[in-house]
C-alpha cells in the first residue's frame, strides 16, 4: 500500500512543474470545499467493472523448485504477507475476507511455477518486513518499493515499475499547482512508505520538507495513516487537503470514486516494485526470479497486469536487489 511506496515528487522539486488539475469522474461527492466558484462540476461515473482474480494455467518448475530452501517447502505453501488496502494491488471488497489483485495473482503464480501453494496474510504494511526477519512471513508482496535502505534488512526481486502520484480532492479546493503548494498542508501517506518519509524528513530522496525549505515555506504538515483506506477516507472527509501514493493506486481511486477526488499532475520518479525475500534464505531468491522470469516469458505475467489495469508498469529482466536508490 512508492508504497513505493516510492519516491515522490523529485522531478517536480527540480523543475517546480507545475500539477495540472482537471475536474474527473464520479461515484460519490466530496464533503467541504468543492471549488466555489470555479465552474467545476461532478461528471459521470466511471463505469469499472468490479475486479476479478485472475488464474492463470501454469506448470511447476521442477528445476526451479528445487532450489527452494527445504524448510520453505515443508508443507508445500509459500506464506505471504501483504497489506491488503492499497487497490489495485492488493485489497479485499467489502462482502470478502479474500485478499484479490495483482500482487495475489502474480504471487500465486509464482509459487504455483516453484511447486507450492500460495498463502496469503494479511498484515500491517510497516511491521511486513521485520516480519520477515523475524520467520512470521516467508516472503512479502505489497507494492514494496525495492530501496537501498530496505535491502539492508531484506533482498528483493523486482517485478514492475511504478511512479508517484498526488491527489486532491474533486476541483482541487486548496489550489495545489507546484510541489511547494503543499508546504504548509496536511498531507497524508500511509505509515511505512518512502512518501511518507518524504513528507516528514529533509534527508529524505525526494523530500517534500528540503523543497518547502529551500522556498523559505513551512514544512507540509505529514500525517501518516495505518492503511491506504485511511488515507482515502481522511481525504474524503477534508482531514487532509492531499495524499500521495503510488501511481496504480491513485489512478484506481480515481476511477472508482472520480467525483470524490482527482489527481494533481503527472506521474512522476518511476521505481521499481520488489518482492521481499530473507536474506538467510538461500536459493529462495534465484527461484522467485526464476519463476517471475519464467512468468514473463509465457505471457502469464502480462495477462495478470493487465487484468488488473497496471499493464504499463511491466518489466522484461526482474533483478534480485535492482533499487536506483
Amino acid at each position: 500500500m512508492s508504497r513505493t511506496r516510492l519516491s515522490v515528487l523529485t522531478a517536480l522539486c527540480a523543475a517546480a512543474t507545475l500539477l495540472a488539475a482537471g475536474c474527473g469522474a464520479s461515484t460519490e461527492k466530496p464533503s467541504g470545499d468543492g471549488g466555489g466558484g470555479s465552474g467545476c462540476t461532478p461528471g459521470k461515473a466511471a463505469d469499472l467493472p468490479d475486479p476479478k482474480p485472475l488464474t492463470v494455467d501454469v506448470a511447476a518448475d521442477s528445476a526451479l523448485g528445487a532450489q527452494v530452501p527445504a524448510s520453505i517447502k515443508a508443507d508445500g505453501k509459500l506464506v505471504i504477507a501483504t497489506d491488503a488496502s492499497y487497490a489495485p494491488n492488493e485489497f479485499t471488497l467489502e462482502d470478502s475476507d479474500e485478499i484479490i489483485g495483482m500482487d495475489a495473482d502474480l504471487g500465486k503464480a509464482i509459487a504455483k511455477t516453484l511447486g507450492l501453494e500460495a498463502e496469503f496474510t494479511n498484515a500491517s504494511f510497516d511491521g511486513i518486513l521485520a516480519g520477515i526477519q523475524a520467520k512470521r512471513y516467508e516472503v512479502g508482496m505489497s507494492s514494496f518499493t525495492d530501496t537501498k535502505e530496505r535491502e539492508q534488512t531484506v533482498d528483493f526481486v523486482t517485478y514492475l515499475e511504478a511512479g508517484t502520484s498526488t491527489m486532491v480532492r474533486k476541483c482541487n479546493p486548496k489550489n495545489i499547482n507546484s510541489v511547494t503548494d503543499l508546504c504548509g498542508k496536511k498531507v497524508g501517506a500511509e505509515n511505512g512508505t518512502t512518501q511518507l518519509d518524504q513528507l516528514s524528513k529533509e534527508d529524505a530522496e525526494g523530500s517534500v520538507v528540503k523543497a518547502c525549505k529551500d522556498a523559505k515555506k513551512d514544512a507540509p504538515e505529514a500525517q501518516g495513516f495505518p492503511k491506504q483506506t485511511d488515507v482515502n477516507a481522511a481525504l474524503q472527509a477534508g482531514r487532509i487537503d492531499a495524499y500521495m501514493a503510488d501511481s496504480p493506486v491513485v489512478d484506481y481511486a480515481v476511477k472508482k470514486t472520480g467525483d470524490a477526488f482527482e489527481k494533481a499532475g503527472e506521474d512522476t520518479d518511476s521505481a521499481p516494485y520488489g518482492i521481499a525475500l530473507p536474506k538467510d534464505a538461500a536459493g529462495l531468491k534465484e527461484a522467485v526470479q526464476g519463476a517471475v522470469k519464467k512468468l514473463i516469458t509465457d505471457g502469464s505475467y502480462k495477462k495478470i497486469l493487465d487484468n488488473w489495469g497496471v499493464g504499463d508498469g511491466a518489466i522484461s529482466d526482474p533483478k534480485i536487489n535492482g533499487a536506483i536508490y
